[in-house]
């Protein structure tokens, strides 16, 4: 936010010029913008019935109702007709009516049907609104009594226009042929359906396919009963034969046991007991049997009370085989069935009843096949074309009500059509000053906006250069000294001063050829941040116990005028003021050129003549002396930096307390970089908004590298910002 702060207000002219300029176009526009005149009108689609030639049963069934019940309404509906009154066959009709030289005036007889419904597709304009039955219409031009005389043309057209889209003109005739295939089919369909009948001996399927449902019932209810009587007689004919000794439930079954397999007869006769005994087992089996039959007749074999009655059928069996075998001759004394007395049982009497038993189960089983196949045939036909009759009977039904409707259709006319209605007929013309408005404040912000964008691109993007000392600490990461502001030299440092006791005036040529205060003088404009800048460097020396004399502090810049020199000035005229040590300042740049000249042109010394013990100076001031490292004429600065090199003995040696070099701009050909190792203390002096921020982090990476004790001062910072407003001053 402050970056931003400082680009408004640094280019806060810039930015007033653009949005004046903005304004001055806004004002043209507003009073030169020319009028336009709108009529509206709104129109109510409650639904659409498409009535085309071209698929009608699929296009009759994708139609959802409405509260009519006869049409479909959506936003696609309603869209397709915005579609239609923004048509460019709609605009060229209008044009037609209207006349194109009434719409065109400006071309007069050159103007055409083209340009005319270019003209009035231009200024038509159709809104619609969502979950809305409602379309919007209106027609814009400068001519107020034509805005609602085309607006007109276009409802009128646009009815005309729905019926050619929506309701074909051969709709008629293709219905009605439609109709009489349809009805042709039908027929066909119900002859087929009634020699089926007839052949079947039916009347309905439904009725058809109750009766042989009920016949399969008791068909079936018929075949399970016969199955039972069956299972009983087949029981009754396998007990009867047991009990006669056959062996089996049919002859084929009852077959003899060879002599090889007989039982040994035992040798002696049975006793009276022995044949009681057999008696009763025989009886006792017979009544078993009697009793299995009841059980078979209600259970089936797997039922627990039918194997409960075989378990002991078959252990009575069992003891009456082993008494048959220990005595051959009671067979014999069996008694018969009947409760003792003799009865004769008919064998061939059970085994035909038997028989018809089967016989009467094929028969049920024949006729339950051929009831079923009737059912799945004759009535699945039967199904199939009363299914096809009640299509055809619907289509038929529909082609009938699309005859009657499309007679309507031929016979209707356009501006009385059911489903579309005209909730507003075009309104007078009124004046529309919306869009000049919009313009013109579109000037004037765009003007604003553009100013303060091009002062911030600058400042962000395009300028590179150090502006504020925040910039430094934030994004150079450089300590920082102090910030000096820019002040122009006030206009009273340049009149006449009192000579002060012990002291003599230094004018010094200034750059413009005006003479003006030195540097080194009390009213200059620099003393009180030199004076700070002292303070500063001597609680540094405290600090770390720098005691030794003399303290060397070299200061240099980036550029030329970037102020080291009247920087260094100031410092060694502040430093000279504080006790009676002597303080040199030592001026690096003057290898090649001029010197600094004393009041009535007495020169500087040379660095070597200054460090002599004994020899007799003159000073600029009090304790504050004067001197150039090598004189005009000791060649290039390399030779300068030899110098130095050579003195340095006589540097440490020397009687001044603080030697102040007043170094050339850091660069690669300077002799900067390799006497900044030498110095306690290093300024390096940055000129707000000329020297770049590279170029800054470059040098100062430089001077750290060559293992300078680096501080950096910026010089000449302008503060844009209100004071309220900065919060990074």
């Amino acid at each position: 936010m402050n970056d931003i702060l400082f680009a408004v207000f640094k280019h806060k002219g810039k930015i007033l010029f653009g949005a004046l300029l903005g304004i001055a176009a806004a004002v043209t526009v507003y009073l030169l913008y020319q009028t336009a005149y709108q009529s509206e009108a709104k129109l109510l689609v409650r639904y659409v019935l498409d009535r085309s030639p071209v698929d009608p049963i699929d296009g009759a069934s994708a139609q959802s109702s409405t509260s009519t019940g006869f049409g479909r309404t959506s936003e696609n509906v309603i869209g397709s007709e915005a579609e239609i009154l923004t048509s460019w066959d709609l605009a060229v009709q209008v044009a037609e009516a209207v006349g194109p030289k009434r719409l065109v005036p400006e071309l007069g007889d050159g103007a055409t049907v083209t340009a005319a419904a270019g003209i009035v597709s231009n200024g038509l304009e159709v809104i619609t609104r969502p979950k809305s039955d409602i379309i919007s219409v209106s027609y814009k031009t400068a001519d107020p009594q034509l805005a609602t005389v085309v607006l007109e043309e276009v409802v009128k057209r646009y009815f005309t226009k729905h019926l050619e889209v929506h309701r074909s003109a051969a709709a008629f005739d293709f219905v009605t042929q439609q109709a009489d295939q349809v009805r042709a089919r039908l027929n066909e369909t119900e002859d087929t359906l009634k020699n089926l009948k007839a052949k079947a001996g039916i009347k309905s399927v439904a009725d058809n396919t109750g009766t042989i449902s009920a016949d399969v019932v008791k068909i079936e209810d018929q075949y399970a009963a016969a199955e039972t009587e069956f299972a009983e007689q087949t029981a009754r004919v396998r007990q009867i034969e047991e009990s006669m000794g056959t062996g089996g439930a049919t002859p084929s079954a009852n077959k003899q046991k060879s002599p090889k397999s007989a039982p040994t007869a035992t040798p002696h006769a049975p006793s009276t007991e022995d044949v009681q005994d057999y008696q009763a087992l025989v009886t006792r089996l017979n009544q078993l049997r009697q009793a299995r039959l009841d059980l078979l007749g209600k259970y089936t074999p797997e039922n627990e009370q039918v194997k409960l009655n075989q378990t002991e059928i078959n252990n009575i069996e069992r003891q009456k085989r082993d008494l048959e075998k220990k005595f051959v001759d009671l067979g014999s004394q069996a008694p018969t069935v009947g409760g003792g007395m003799t009865s004769q049982v008919d064998i061939g009497t059970e085994r035909a009843r038997l028989a018809g038993t089967q016989a009467r189960m094929d028969t049920l089983k024949a006729r339950l096949d051929e009831r079923v196949r009737q059912l799945s045939e004759t009535g699945s036909r039967i199904a199939d074309l009363e299914r096809k009759r009640d299509l055809e009977e619907t289509n038929y039904k529909y082609f009938q009500a699309a005859v009657e409707k499309a007679r309507v259709d031929e016979a209707l006319d356009p501006s009385k059509m059911p489903n579309i209605s005209v909730v507003q007929k075009p309104s007078p013309p009124k004046a529309v000053l919306g869009k000049r408005d919009k313009i013109a404040l579109m000037l004037a912000g765009g003007g604003i906006a553009m100013s303060i964008g091009l002062a911030v691109l600058t400042e962000l993007v395009l300028n590179r250069t150090v502006k504020r000392p925040v910039e430094l600490e934030n994004q150079l990461g450089t300590p920082l000294m102090l910030s000096i502001p820019y002040s122009r030299p006030m206009k009273r440092l340049q009149q006449p001063r009192k000579k002060r006791r012990g002291t003599s005036e230094l004018i010094v040529p200034s750059g413009n050829g005006h003479s003006g205060v030195a540097s080194w003088e009390v009213d200059h404009f620099m003393r009180p941040y030199a004076e700070a800048i002292r303070d500063r460097l001597n609680l540094y020396f405290e600090l770390n116990r720098m005691t030794h004399k003399p303290k060397l502090v070299g200061v240099t810049g980036f550029t030329e005028g970037a102020g080291s020199s009247t920087l260094a000035a100031s410092l060694a005229a502040s430093l000279s003021e504080m006790g009676d040590g002597k303080v040199l300042l030592v001026d690096v740049n003057l290898g090649v050129g001029g010197v600094h000249p004393f009041f009535e042109g007495r020169p500087a010394y040379s660095l070597s003549t200054a460090l002599q013990p004994s020899s007799s100076m003159d000073s600029a001031s009090e304790n504050l002396y004067l001197a150039t490292v090598a004189p005009p004429t000791a060649g290039p600065m390399q030779v300068a930096l030899k110098r130095f090199f050579d003195l340095m003995p006589n540097l440490k040696a020397s009687d001044f307390d603080y030697i102040i070099f007043d170094m050339p701009p850091l660069n690669d050909t300077n002799p900067t970089l390799g006497m900044a190792r030498f110095m306690d203390k290093l300024l390096l002096v940055v000129e707000a908004e000329k020297s770049g921020r590279d170029v800054v982090k470059r040098g100062y990476t430089q001077l750290s590298a060559a293992r300078a004790n680096v501080s950096v001062v910026l010089n000449k910072t302008r503060s844009y910002i209100p004071r309220a407003l900065d919060g990074a001053s």
